[in-house]
């Protein structure tokens, strides 16, 4: 049987191995001294005394004690790192392995190796179980009668699991085992609700499988959660059925915790079962308790919680002191007030006792320990008014706040009252009195309160003030240096859970970094502890949540769009889970096709293009960027029909940025961009968007938001957790991922164990059931180092938890106080007896096979066992009087006995019945497993008792232990584990572990596998007395040093009790072989990835058969050849000397001959004497030809054996092969075989075969056989006498067969091989017909006379062509040959004629079948039916005109319709000829456009677009293409195509109809005033002053202005102050007479005089235009003027062409002419 080791068997039922890995290390500095000195006391030292005198130790190179005691059976199996070997040996030496694989996804692992050489692996690493957990522990192994392997293992806390394999149903060829050919039966033993781990298994005598393990299944709620044994037993019959015989059974109802159950197989094949239980250990708990005013409530409960009473929901609760008691846990308890402040233990009934009992609030802590009798046992509620803080004493004076608050502080000294900052134990901190630990006990502290650690909350800090920090810190170090538990309560603050004046979390996070570690974030996560130092070493403790209502406002759907309470996160970085918005999961990119062109000059183009291909199914859009100059922008796209569409300065404008037009057809695409001006300055971009990815949508997770993981790099985590109590039921979430598969995985765990994980692109949903308590439920993204895929992301949402209601959270927390306490404390080593076959063959009229062998009290609602005798007989219902049998023979009973802890039993039953249990037991009296320890042995006889009744209340050990408690003196390094109890058949017991010891300064760690073997029983009236000791008991007790090493030793470490397993052994007198796994069996340095199996052998009776030299011991005999073969007996080590040895062999194949003796005369004895030789022969004789037909091979095996002891045996064994040098039914070896041979004893030396064995007969021709072709003819009267064989036909009897030998039986001149009438009419060839040459007469003879596929009653031409036999010859079947056929397809049109000359057969040209009559079926084969070469898919007349061929002389459109007789419409373009202007389009199909509907192509043809009698070059209005309109005199009176009613200037003389006051004439040459009147015919006046140009001496004079007597006295026509130098005396007076008028004269002349000097400049730079048109010639500056003139916006020049008089059309064509004119 497999153990696990001893720190493993303590795994919390709700915690995880880091709470165990911690402890190891709490008692560090403490035991240092102890160590030290246990190494060196003189009752601890390896003595002689119990060391073998004849085994002196000299370590060897490879840590053993003898090079030649060691092997290494098994080196470097594939594997790197495996944990929790364990391993049994069968009795053909062979070695069956299971052990896990620990990497990232573990996997348990079977092999089969043999121990009869090195390296022989029989079976390689298999994986056994489908498993995708992350956890896989306790693997335990046994094997059965028919050597097949039970195994059993636990999915950590999740599932106990079960496999029967066969592993001979395998190959055994050293690769890994076919799992499903050996796999007979799997079985999940235990899953669901509940934690359970630590399997075990044994197998009775009927090969009955029986599993034990650890489990917090309580259906019934009794048990708090505190983990229990259960049972179950299964079975596999013959007939390959697999059975749950009895179903998992609770075999200890009782509170308390338990673990590392072992399970042996006792005599009538009753079950014995041990385990470590925490009934009978001692535990000391100090309260300290917030007496502020807020805690009310919770010292009432608190006070009920640790003593009992009545809780404030209305409940009644029995007390955890109460309920440990009842469990013979011994409990001593002292409860705290901080700061003395007494009126809430005062006030309430559930504190009463403790407060009378601690002085009624007078006093403070005692001054002696609890414990000093049976009765002293509660320190009830004492005063505390001073505590720890900063090294120094901190008086805290009573008050209802900050005193009463001190918390942290607090705990602080209660762990310095056991161990001080000195070292001091017990503890003597600066306080002027201490708490006085009970130095025995398991210690635990209960700090309760719902504000900060130091002085409460408040001031707006909400406890995250330096005091709070620091008086956690120091609590947290005093607590793990004393190896005390902290175990903190938290409330809700009285303010709120978060407001400004405190906050829970901040609270609970102190809490957390106190029992825990300190963490870098505030939180209530797990903490992260990696022990490096105190500070970040784990405290082993939790903190547990006072109930409340305040999970009331959980949210797991995020519909608030944060994380609302109860939810926390912790990242590796600052990325932390957030809540976001749903979104599609659908990924878009973005392709370009092409790019061209660029900014102003870079670069500088007057052309650009490019191509690409257009995607199916996709949109491509084209981007255009323009500068501030459109007017230079065009471009051209030459589509996939050869179309072009363009687009000019009108499709864009300056600045213009966008998309100028889309494209959706596939195909190639040629884009020309271009700019008139040469400078470039735009750009076009073809681009379209795909969908590149398609992610998880996070639109399945209901509602809009969800929480999603922190945006975390390569080799990062980050996590989102809810810690919370929970009642019973199930949890339930969705999730999404969207990660790289396989590498980045979305892990979701709870209290720390991993349920799940995910990875690649996937979605769904997972639920698991959840126990009433407090849990962690965390879900974790975490990445590998390198790359990422998908959204790199995972999301959860609609998550939903089982929150407990007040009731439920009072009793999760009692539930965790119970099973966290009762987990630490001592342990001792229970036992219990079961009797299952008592219980299936004499089952109650109530029980089935397959039911639970406990029940319950349907009453009481207690779990009830069947315990009792054997045999009972007792009355039952419906069946009267009848026997029945009990599942229990004996109760639990407690085997060990005092304060210090026992932990990881063994138990085995010897042949005659008796009991031994091993285990390890604290060596000092302090409780901790990780203390120093030693090996225990007992041994129980359970017939001393008498006949066993069930024992209710446990044996009476006093009766029944024959060897009491007692130490292994040979255990006596500093850590014993992993023991293991076993028998010989020579009354021997054996003892196998492991010792290990830490690293010290002089020394460096090390482990030592040892092995104990005790005989010789003082027996007193042939029986052992009770109650004697180990060594009173026996009189030969050996312990024996195996290996050591300074690595480790089958998982076993010097540094402590590390994952380990117990050895593997097989004691078989006289042989003895321990096994055990190292990193190296022969060398003492560690090599890494390297795992060797180790095996360690010895013979107590030893002797061995050798061959003598030249002696091969595989022998090749031939028939009837003998061997003598000579070998030695040697006497390596003889008990007594000498010994009387007798040979003998296995058996032989019948007909071999046989003899084994001694002295060369064959002597089946001999005297062996040690150290000397015996001759030994054998003699062999094969069996003769006669006897024997065939090869053999068998292994012979010469063995001897004491002829006084038979266990003492050796041999040898030899492989003889049998091997017939000729063939074995060939005798004479002729080559026939001799059931076939008509001379099978004939001549030899020669091979049967056609030249001298014609007939095969086996008689050789030449010399012995007289007919060689056996056909009745002796060779001498033979014409063929090696003729044909058989039945002969011979009509001419000449011994030639007509079939076989004569070449013209009928003599028609044709050879038989060529005759298809071999045997027909004779001698006819000279005067008959045969015109295929078959040798048949074509008169009578042929049917077929061309020989071709067709008889000549079916053949067209039956005399044609000849031979051929293939119907591809013949298109239509009639028998003529295509070459001679006129018509191959028989369809009446000859072959010259068909165009289809071997298209279809069976029909007959017609009009209605072939319309065209060219030989081609018209609905099968014909593609024109009209003959017009114009394919019917085309062609718009399939059966139209025939005798002609489409041309685009008769066919312009090529649609198959000859244009003069057939075709309405010539150009297709939808046009009847007779309404189409342009008949014959040169734009056809989908390239015509056609806006008047016009029939001509608006690109190509139609010289008027919109069809109004104006043609497109003086047409000015051609929007309305579709407009009926027709210019005419009447409506448009300048013929410019725009109607009159709409058209701004109706005689286009540039002036608009408003301000033209000849709006209708008829031809303006010279209109000077600009008023719309041609000034040769219409206009009297030409400069518009008023004066009739026959009185106007000034005709084309200055405009704009009127003739009156202020402007033009004389009336001439001339303004006088700029044009009349005439003016009259009149004037020149009243300038002289006024003095006001010779001012503004003076002015005038200055105004004068700057207008010519302007007037000056501007005719240096442009020309000056009589008629006034100067923005004109503005606009045709040369090149050389400068570029700024340009930029003058189009706008601006539009409008200066207007404001002198031009018409909108007209500005706009002058600046399209400055654009042409500037650009030539």
């Amino acid at each position: 049987m497999v153990r696990r080791p001893a720190q493993d068997r303590y795994k919390l039922p709700t915690r995880h191995d880091r709470i165990h890995n911690t402890r190891k290390k709490q008692l560090t500095l403490f035991l240092a001294s102890i160590m030290v000195a246990s190494l060196f006391a003189p009752s601890l030292t390896t003595d002689v005394s119990f060391l073998e005198p004849s085994e002196t130790r000299h370590e060897t190179a490879n840590n053993t004690l003898d090079h030649t005691s060691t092997q290494t059976i098994m080196s470097n199996l594939n594997t790197s790192n495996p944990v929790e070997i364990t391993g049994v040996m069968d009795d053909l030496s062979r070695v069956h392995l299971v052990w896990i694989e620990n990497g990232s996804q573990p996997m348990l692992q079977y092999a089969l190796i043999s121990t009869s050489g090195i390296d022989t692996v029989l079976i390689s690493n298999t994986l056994i179980g489908a498993n995708n957990s992350t956890a896989i522990s306790s693997p335990s192994l046994v094997v059965d009668s028919n050597r097949r392997a039970h195994i059993v293992w636990a999915i950590t806390d999740i599932e106990i699991l079960y496999i029967l394999l066969d592993p001979s149903l395998d190959d055994l060829d050293g690769d890994a085992g076919e799992t499903a050919n050996m796999t007979l039966a799997s079985h999940i033993v235990a899953d669901g609700s509940g934690i359970r781990n630590d399997p075990d298994i044994a197998i009775d005598s009927h090969d009955g499988a029986h599993v034990v393990w650890v489990d917090t299944y309580d259906p019934q709620g009794l048990y708090f959660g505190t983990p229990l044994i259960y049972y179950t037993m299964l079975t596999y019959d013959s007939s390959g059925n697999f059975n749950v015989e009895i179903n998992n059974s609770i075999i200890t109802p009782a509170l308390g915790h338990k673990g590392n159950p072992a399970v042996s197989i006792g005599s009538n094949n009753t079950v014995i079962v041990v385990w470590e239980d925490t009934r009978g250990s001692l535990i000391e708990y100090v309260g300290l308790l917030d007496t502020s005013g807020s805690m009310t409530t919770e010292w009432e409960d608190m006070c009920a919680v640790f003593y009992g009473g009545n809780l404030t929901s209305g409940e009644y609760f029995d007390g955890v002191k109460p309920m440990l008691e009842a469990a013979s846990i011994t409990v001593l308890e002292t409860l705290y007030a901080i700061s003395g402040t007494m009126s809430h233990a005062a006030d309430h009934k559930n504190c009463e006792d403790g407060y009378f009992a601690g002085g009624n609030g007078t006093e403070g802590p005692r001054s002696t320990h609890l414990g000093q009798n049976t009765t002293d046992t509660t320190g009830g509620i004492r005063s505390l008014g001073a505590v720890m803080y900063n090294n120094s004493s901190l008086t805290i004076p009573s008050d209802w706040g900050y005193y009463s608050e001190m918390w942290g502080p607090g705990s602080t000294w209660a762990c310095l009252s056991w161990r001080d900052n000195t070292g001091l134990t017990p503890g003597n901190p600066a306080t002027a009195v201490d708490h006085r630990w009970n130095p025995n006990a398991t210690k635990l502290i209960i700090p309760v309160s719902d504000e900060g650690p130091y002085g409460g909350s408040g001031n707006g800090a909400q406890a995250q003030e330096a005091n709070d920090y620091q008086s956690i810190s120091e609590a947290h170090d005093a607590c793990v240096r004393a190896g005390i538990i902290p175990i903190a309560v938290a409330g809700t603050t009285s303010y709120g859970a978060n407001t400004v004046w405190a906050n829970d979390t901040h609270v609970r996070s102190h809490m957390m970094d106190l029992a825990q570690c300190a963490s870098n974030t505030t939180g209530i996560h797990d903490r992260t502890c990696d022990d490096s130092s105190v500070s970040t070493t784990h405290a082993g403790g939790d903190m547990f949540l006072y109930p409340t209502d305040n999970m009331a406002n959980f949210e797991g759907d995020f519909e608030s769009g944060h994380l609302t309470n109860g939810w926390g996160v912790s990242s590796s970085t600052n990325n932390t889970w957030f809540v976001e918005a749903a979104n599609n999961g659908i990924v878009y990119s973005s392709a370009n096709l092409c790019d061209i062109g660029g900014t102003t000059g870079n670069p500088s183009f007057y052309s650009l293009s490019c191509n690409y291909t257009h995607p199916a199914g996709e949109t491509v859009d084209l981007t255009v960027t323009v500068d501030n100059w459109a007017s230079e922008f065009s471009m051209d796209v030459v589509l996939p029909d050869g179309s072009v569409a363009s687009f000019n300065s009108s499709s864009v404008y300056n600045q213009f940025n966008g998309v100028l037009v889309s494209f959706t057809g596939s195909g190639n695409y040629t884009i020309y961009l271009n700019d008139s001006y040469g400078d470039g300055g735009t750009s076009v971009s073809a681009d379209y968007t795909y969908i590149s990815a398609t992610n998880p949508s996070s639109t399945p997770i209901s509602g809009t938001y969800s929480a999603r993981s922190g945006d975390i790099s390569d080799g990062e985590s980050t996590s989102l957790e809810f810690t919370g109590v929970t009642a019973n039921g199930t949890m339930s979430f969705s999730y999404n991922v969207s990660t790289e598969a396989g590498y980045d995985f979305l892990t979701f765990s709870i209290d720390g164990v991993q349920l799940a994980q995910w990875s690649g692109t996937q979605s769904g949903n997972f639920s698991t059931p959840l126990s009433l308590g407090q849990h962690t439920l965390k879900w974790t993204y975490v990445k590998d180092g390198s790359i990422s895929s998908g959204s790199d992301a995972a999301w959860i949402d609609d998550v939903v938890i089982p929150l407990a209601n007040y009731t439920q959270e009072m009793q999760a927390l009692v539930q965790s106080i119970i099973a966290l306490t009762t987990a630490t404390g001592s342990t001792e080593t229970f036992l219990t007896v079961l009797n299952p076959y008592s219980l299936l063959n004499n089952p109650r009229s109530t029980w089935n096979p397959g039911d639970s062998a406990t029940s319950i009290d349907p009453d009481s609602g207690q779990y009830v066992e069947d315990i009792g005798p054997s045999l009972d007989y007792v009355w039952q219902d419906n069946i009267g009087w009848d026997t029945i049998g009990h599942f229990v023979l004996v109760n639990d009973t407690r085997l060990t006995n005092g304060h210090g802890w026992s932990s990881s039993p063994d138990v085995n039953v010897d042949d005659e019945g008796n009991i031994h249990v091993v285990w390890v037991d604290g060596r000092s009296t302090i409780p901790s497993k990780v203390g120093p320890s030693q090996l225990h042995y007992m041994q129980i006889d359970l017939d001393r008792a008498g006949i066993l009744d069930g024992e209710h209340d446990g044996l009476d050990m006093s009766e029944v232990a024959v060897v009491s408690d007692s130490a292994v003196l040979g255990s006596d390094m500093t850590w014993g584990s992993n023991p293991r109890v076993d028998f010989d058949n020579d009354g021997s017991i054996h003892i196998t572990w492991f010792e290990s010891s830490p690293q010290t300064d002089q020394e460096r760690s090390s482990v030592e596998l040892r092995w104990t073997r005790i005989l010789s029983p003082n027996l007193i009236d042939g029986q052992l007395p009770l109650g004697r000791t180990l060594e009173q008991a026996y009189g030969v007790i050996n312990t024996r040093i195996i290996a050591a090493s300074n690595d480790n030793l089958m998982g076993v470490f010097g540094t402590g009790l590390d994952t380990s397993s117990q050895p593997i052994v097989n004691f078989d007198w006289p042989n003895r072989d321990i096994i055990w796994t190292t990193p190296d069996c022969s060398q003492e340095s560690t090599t890494k990835q390297k795992w060797d199996v180790c095996m360690w052998s010895e013979s107590v009776y030893n002797m061995a058969i050798e061959l003598n030299p030249g002696t091969d011991d595989q022998i090749t005999l031939q028939p009837g050849q003998s061997a003598d073969i000579g070998m030695l007996l040697r006497g390596i080590r003889i008990p007594g000397g000498s010994d009387i040895v007798v040979s003998d062999t296995s058996e032989v194949p019948e007909h071999w001959q046989v003899v084994v003796g001694f002295s060369q005369t064959y002597q089946s004895t001999t005297t062996l004497v040690e150290g000397s030789t015996s001759d030994l022969d054998l003699f062999i004789r094969a069996p003769s030809l006669q006897q024997v037909n065939e090869d053999q091979s068998f292994e012979l095996s010469v063995i001897v054996s004491s002829s006084s002891k038979a266990e003492a045996t050796t041999s040898r064994t030899f492989t003889f092969d049998l091997v017939n040098q000729g063939d074995w039914n060939d005798d004479d070896g002729d080559g026939i075989l001799d059931y076939e041979d008509d001379c099978q004893f004939g001549e030899s030396g020669w091979i049967s075969d056609v030249d001298t064995d014609h007939d095969g007969d086996g008689c050789r021709d030449s010399t012995e056989d007289l007919n060689d072709d056996n056909d009745d003819y002796l060779d001498v009267d033979d014409s063929c006498p090696t003729g044909h064989m058989g039945e002969h036909i011979d009509l001419d009897g000449d011994g030639c067969d007509d079939v076989h030998e004569d070449p013209d039986n009928d003599g028609d001149g044709v050879e038989n091989h060529l005759d298809l009438c071999p045997n027909g009419a004779q001698y006819w060839s000279s005067f008959s017909e045969d015109h295929d040459g078959d040798g048949c007469r074509d008169a009578d003879e042929d049917d077929n006379d061309d020989n071709d596929p067709y008889l000549d009653a079916e053949d067209d031409c039956p005399s044609g062509i000849s031979w051929w036999n293939s119907i591809l010859f013949d298109h239509d079947g009639d028998g003529c040959h295509n070459l001679e056929d006129p018509d191959d397809d028989n369809d009446q049109i000859p072959d010259h004629d068909d165009l289809c000359p071997m298209g279809m057969t069976v029909w007959f040209s017609e009009p209605a079948s072939d319309y065209d009559s060219d030989g081609c079926h018209d609905f099968s084969e014909d593609y024109d039916r009209d003959n017009d070469e114009v394919l019917d898919l085309e062609d718009s007349c399939p059966t139209g005109m025939l005798g002609w061929i489409s041309t685009p002389l008769n066919d312009w459109d090529s649609d198959g319709c000859h244009d003069e007789y057939e075709d309405l419409d010539d150009d297709d373009d939808g046009l009847h000829d007779w309404e189409d202007s342009c008949v014959r389009s040169s734009a056809i199909g989908d390239s015509h456009t056609d806006g008047d509907g016009d029939g001509c192509d608006d690109y190509t043809e139609d010289n008027d677009l919109d069809n109004d009698g104006i043609e497109n070059a003086f047409d000015n209005c051609e929007g309305d293409q579709t407009s009926t309109w027709v210019s005419t005199i009447e409506e448009d009176y300048d013929s410019d195509g725009c109607i009159d009613s709409l058209d701004y200037d109706d005689d286009g003389d540039g002036v608009f109809d408003a301000d033209d006051k000849c709006p209708r004439s008829v031809s303006v040459t010279s209109d000077f005033d600009r008023d719309g009147c041609d000034d040769a015919t219409e206009d009297w006046d030409d400069d518009g002053d008023g004066v009739p140009d026959s009185s106007d001496n000034c005709p084309l004079g200055l405009m704009n202005w009127d003739s009156t007597s202020d402007s033009d006295i004389d009336g001439d026509g001339c303004m006088d102050s700029l044009e009349d130098d005439r003016v009259t005396g009149r004037l020149l007076h009243t300038l002289r007479s006024n003095a006001f008028m010779t001012l503004m004269l003076v002015s005038v002349t200055a105004l004068l005089i700057t207008g010519m000097v302007l007037s000056a400049r501007r005719e240096r730079i442009g020309l000056h235009v009589s008629d006034q048109t100067w923005a004109v010639e503005d606009s045709l500056t040369t090149d050389s003027q400068s570029r700024t003139s340009r930029e003058e916006s189009e706008e601006e020049k539009f409008q200066q062409l207007s404001d002198v008089g031009y018409s909108p059309e007209a500005a706009r064509a002058i600046l399209s002419s400055e654009d042409k004119l500037r650009n030539q």
